[in-house]
This record gives C-alpha cells, sequence and structure tokens, in this order.
C-alpha cells in the first residue's frame, strides 16, 4: 500500500452537491473530543461520531469493550477497552478496499493513554467492518477525553466533500522531549517519554534503557518482514527483582510523523514475569523511510491483576 501524504478535508454538505472522486490513496487525519460516559455501560454499544467519506453509510465510532485476560497467577480479569468502530455501507465496486487504521487514546492533559493499528481489507460486496482496533486501558475510561487517528484508504474512489477546506491536523509538532515518572493507585508505577527518533535502515530501530523501578524493564522496535508485508515488532525483556512477587507490565506507544500527524502505534502487555513478549504491528513502509520522527510511549508495571 502507498500513501499521497495528504489530508483528506471535508465538510458536511447538502446531497445536491458535487462529489469528485479521487483514484488514489489518500488519508484521513482527525482529532475528535470524547466525552467519557457518566456510566461505562452507556459505551458497550457504538458510539457515532461523524460518517467517513469512502461510501455511503459508512460511520465512525468507538465503544467500550469488556475484554477478560489471565493474570500472571493464572486467575481471570476484566478490564473495559476503548474500542473505534467503522462499520456501514458496503464496498459496491469490483475490488476490495484497504483501510489502515491507527488511533490513539488520549487524555485531557494529551497524555497517551492507549494506541492501536490495524490493516484490514474490505472485499467486493462486503460491508465496512475494520476490526482489531481496540486497545488494553486497565483504568476508568472517565480519563480518556479525545482520540486522534490516521485512516488511508486504498482501492475505491473516496468522496471529498466540497467546502471550505480545513489545515489537516497538527497532533504534537512543537512538543519538547520529556520522560516523567506516572503513578497511579495499586501500587502502578508508570513512564511516560516524548522524543525525536530517526529509525535508520537497520532492523533494529529503537531500544530503551531500563524504565521502571520495580522490574528494570526495557522494550525495543525491530523491523520485521513476512511474505513482503512490513511489520514493526515491539519487544519487551524484564530483569525480574528477586522476590516472588508478580508483576505485569502494559507498554504503549505512538509515531508521529515530521509535521507532528499520527503514523502508527501499538501496545505490548506481559503477564507475571513469562520473561520476553513480542507484539507484531503491520506498518507502512514509506513510515520507516521517513528520516524525521517522533515516538511517544508510556510503559506501566504493576502487581499482577493490576494491568
Amino acid at each position: 500500500m502507498t500513501n499521497t501524504g495528504r489530508a483528506l478535508r471535508f465538510l458536511p454538505v447538502s446531497k445536491s452537491q458535487a462529489y469528485p472522486t479521487i483514484r488514489e490513496p489518500e488519508t484521513l487525519y482527525l482529532d475528535l473530543p470524547i466525552h467519557p460516559p457518566y456510566d461505562v455501560c452507556d459505551a458497550y454499544d457504538a458510539i457515532a461520531m461523524m460518517e467517513i467519506p469512502i461510501t455511503e453509510g459508512v460511520t465512525l465510532g468507538w465503544k467500550v469493550s469488556r475484554m477478560q485476560f489471565v493474570d500472571g497467577l493464572g486467575r481471570d480479569v476484566h478490564f473495559d477497552c476503548p474500542n473505534i468502530v467503522i462499520t456501514g455501507g458496503q464496498n459496491l465496486g469490483q475490488k476490495p478496499v484497504s483501510l489502515y487504521v491507527v488511533a490513539a487514546f488520549y487524555d485531557a492533559a494529551d497524555r497517551l493513554l492507549s494506541c492501536q493499528t490495524s490493516e484490514h481489507c474490505v472485499q467486493a460486496w462486503e460491508r465496512y467492518d475494520v476490526p482489531g482496533l481496540w486497545s488494553r486501558f486497565p483504568f476508568p475510561v472517565s480519563e480518556i477525553a479525545r482520540v486522534t487517528m490516521r485512516i488511508t484508504v486504498t482501492g475505491c474512489e473516496i468522496q471529498t466533500r466540497m467546502g471550505e477546506e480545513k489545515p489537516p491536523i497538527q497532533s504534537k509538532p512543537n512538543k519538547k522531549e520529556f520522560k516523567k515518572e506516572w503513578k497511579r493507585a495499586g501500587h502502578v508505577v508508570g513512564i511516560h517519554g516524548f522524543q525525536k527518533w530517526n529509525p535508520g535502515k537497520g532492523e533494529l530501530l529503537y531500544a530503551t534503557e531500563p524504565l521502571t523501578k520495580e522490574n528494570r524493564l526495557r522494550f525495543r522496535l525491530e523491523r520485521r518482514e513476512n511474505q513482503r508485508f512490513q511489520f514493526l515488532a515491539l519487544v519487551t525483556s524484564t530483569d525480574p527483582s528477586a522476590n516472588e512477587t508478580k508483576w505485569d507490565n502494559l507498554i504503549q506507544y505512538v509515531l508521529y510523523d515530521g509535521s507532528g500527524r499520527i503514523c502508527h502505534g501499538g501496545s505490548c502487555m506481559g503477564m507475571g514475569n513469562h520473561g520476553e513478549y513480542v507484539s507484531l504491528v503491520p506498518i507502512l513502509p514509506e513510515i520507516l523511510d521517513s528520516e524525521s520522527l517522533s515516538i511517544e510511549y508510556v510503559v506501566w508495571e504493576g502487581p499482577t491483576g493490576t494491568l
């Protein structure tokens, strides 16, 4: 898949206005506020946010998915995880349509909470439904204040709506580098960081020093390729403390392009000091070819069952 790097800008219009078509890949950059639900049950059904100008009836929304996990002691734990929903309409063309979607959630202080990337093909005459866009977030969903997204569409004639143009979203163009500790309840400790980054040409693209105090967690990003598809591997490694305490960890990361727009992201979770974990997330080749990227990450660690 290729991307023109151009933002798709649109405003609501009446049905009487013309819809010119664009035959090359296009990208939407969206930054949308989210009002946290008064009760999490209010968000178990998808909450529509806006229509997407792919074909008639395609809607972008968000919801909360009640997910079950097994902690480091083998117990079932449940977390309410935010989920992006793209659904509605049909691919009425004769060819599959590919969607590459990145979605990151932030709190009111502009701190990264969770992120996920999904690539999905909608076959001819299939309904639009992009799966895999839920993010693990083991804290109250009332903290979520906004979602930032990149949606790249290939293989169809996107309907760009006529009207006044808006500038593309600039998510974090002037953010300074930092690394801060972020403590939470239940003996959960986090590290939140942001820095400029040039991925380079090799397999090892990024590596951290030990991050958290309890378990001396590290992670690295590696370039992987399988059947001509490219992936970014998030690999964690731990140096366990010399005691019997079980610790879980959770890593969320986002990549931004040179203009500060979101372009990729993912997460990885570790349960009970089980050693190395690998999370493979599809990535567009042109992202890693960039010489001007930024990375934001948040790394959580806490007693087993808390994450």
